[in-house]
């Protein structure tokens, strides 16, 4: 065996310990839906951050802390456009250290930490695997910057955090922006955001009232619009007194665009309502009986709940 790298290996693992180590007793077991395991972060001596789709309840939310106790937690807000939700506890946590993530790079190496329905801490390992630039998710959210590491998400990870090897927050795991893999909010989107739900302020998120299918366009529709796109959005419900209904949009139309945006499904519509839009007034790109309309709608905010 080569001492050297014995050595290096060794002090490697020591490391990566260390950091597993100061960064543990930050995170959280959460227990708020009945089916959904979740981790929760400490964000300041009395507030967590979690993911939403795991919140269930809003009250009497149990958490399981580092030293084996249990508390109870209530939610303050919640944001699903970014999977966010902050829980306030009368116990006093210990808050995690962020990051400077500005000079984070593909290969760095990271941890994913979170905690069981029993307490215990969980670790993986692996490097940054993907990054690039600010992104809107599915629901219309406005995340900063795309992390995609490369390690093991298990089922209670989702809400833990993602460290660096000095055990510093990187940013929140979730399950929930992604229907193919786990990816990871950065901490700069978690301070814009929790600070947003702590002072009571609503993460607002357009609304248009519709409820759709993605459907495929015919290579004869595609030529006489003139689009290269292979599929459009069918309406299959339309919300009663909501924007859609008010913009004249009737159950069969299929939209195609929204404003600049190409609408090939309900993901992209969502992408394209993001909170910037409320309240503007867009072009809906539609067919219907097979001809091009335009209609004017305008954009709504969307209630809670939907």
């Amino acid at each position: 065996m080569n001492p050297t790298l014995s050595g290096g290996l060794a002090a490697l693992s020591a490391e990566l310990a260390r950091a597993v180590a100061t960064a543990a007793p930050s995170v959280v077991y959460v227990d708020a839906h009945p089916r959904r395991d979740a981790s929760g972060i400490a964000w300041d001596e009395h507030h967590l951050v979690t993911v939403d789709h795991a919140i269930e309840r809003e009250d009497d939310i149990e958490i399981l802390l580092a030293d084996g106790a249990s508390a109870t937690a209530k939610l303050v807000g919640r944001d699903p456009s970014t999977d966010v939700a902050v829980l306030h506890t009368q116990t006093t946590l210990a808050p995690l250290p962020r990051a400077g993530i500005e000079q984070l790079a593909v290969g760095h190496i990271v941890l994913a930490l979170g905690r069981d329905e029993d307490g215990s801490p969980g670790a993986s390992f692996g490097i940054v695997s993907s990054l690039d630039g600010p992104w809107r998710t599915w629901r219309g959210g406005e995340v900063d910057r795309f992390i995609r590491p490369d390690l093991n998400i298990y089922p209670s990870f989702s809400g833990g955090a993602l460290v660096d090897a000095q055990g510093l927050l990187v940013g929140m795991n979730t399950w929930g922006l992604s229907r193919r893999t786990a990816l990871t909010l950065p901490v700069t989107t978690l301070e814009r955001v929790a600070s947003a739900l702590l002072s009571g302020r609503r993460i607002a998120r357009g609304y248009l009232g519709v409820a759709m299918h993605a459907v495929r366009l015919p290579e004869t529709l595609r030529a006489k619009l003139g689009r290269d796109q292979e599929a459009a959005a069918i309406v299959v419900d339309v919300a009663t007194g909501g924007p859609a209904e008010r913009a004249g949009v009737l159950i069969g139309d299929v939209i195609f665009a929204l404003g600049t945006h190409t609408i090939e499904d309900s993901d992209d519509l969502q992408r394209a309502l993001g909170g910037e839009s409320v309240g503007a007034t867009r072009t809906l790109h539609v067919l219907r009986g097979g001809e091009a309309r335009e209609l004017s709608i305008a954009i709504g905010e969307r209630p809670d709940g939907e």
